[in-house]
């Protein structure tokens, strides 16, 4: 996807929705965005995880998930002082007949004051699925969330789930630190069958911490 029709189809949308794309600024060794789906392996007793839930027979479902969700990512602390983080947004143009899997990365974003992320931004709309329905970039429709997002330094994620009878929001921190994305991030370092670059993402988390060679004269 062009620069132009990237503003166009996603930038411009999600600024509307109270979202603002910016250029760059994802740290390098940011929590590899694949295993954000382990997040809804992490357990309350085990990790700390917190939900936010809103049943669908509530009358102000997208306001009270919104809600829960801005609960969750003030108190768990996703937003640095400029409100920005971690969005995973697709890399690539939809293409259903060509491109069954699409990967996500990380873009880093600004929440506005004006905002509705379990509506208006879960409504863009992406494509059209395989299967004949909608595809949107954070979700399948209004109030119908799936997303994750991160904060910069990645002690924070934040997902945006449906449910069977409701959908809702979950924080976890430290998620690094949890068994299920440990045992993930593992598999991906080493599994045989793991695309490149997303093994590469997850040597590159694994080895974070290593102290830089030094050269010897």
């Amino acid at each position: 996807m062009g620069r132009q029709e990237m503003h166009r189809k996603v930038h411009a949308p999600l600024k509307r929705a109270g979202l603002e794309v910016l250029e760059g600024g994802v740290p390098c060794t940011a929590l590899p965005v694949s295993v954000m789906s382990a997040m809804a392996s992490c357990t309350h007793e085990e990790t700390g995880r917190q939900d936010a839930f809103v049943g669908f027979d509530d009358q102000q479902l997208i306001e009270q998930a919104n809600r829960g969700w801005y609960a969750l990512a003030t108190s768990f602390g996703l937003f640095d002082a400029s409100r920005e983080f971690l969005l995973a947004l697709p890399a690539h143009r939809y293409n259903p007949r060509v491109d069954l899997y699409q990967p996500r990365i990380w873009r880093r974003v600004r929440l506005l004051d004006a905002w509705d992320v379990m509506g208006a931004a879960c409504a863009i709309r992406r494509g059209r699925s395989v299967l004949g329905y909608d595809d949107c970039l954070l979700g399948s429709r209004s109030g119908r969330p799936e997303f994750a997002m991160l904060s910069l330094d990645s002690t924070v994620a934040v997902v945006g789930t449906t449910w069977q009878d409701g959908i809702g929001s979950l924080a976890v921190p430290n998620p690094g630190d949890t068994e299920p994305v440990r045992r993930l991030i593992d598999w991906e370092a080493t599994g045989a069958d793991v695309p490149r670059d997303r093994r590469a993402q997850a040597i590159a988390w694994l080895q974070r911490d290593r102290p830089a060679a030094v050269e010897r004269a």
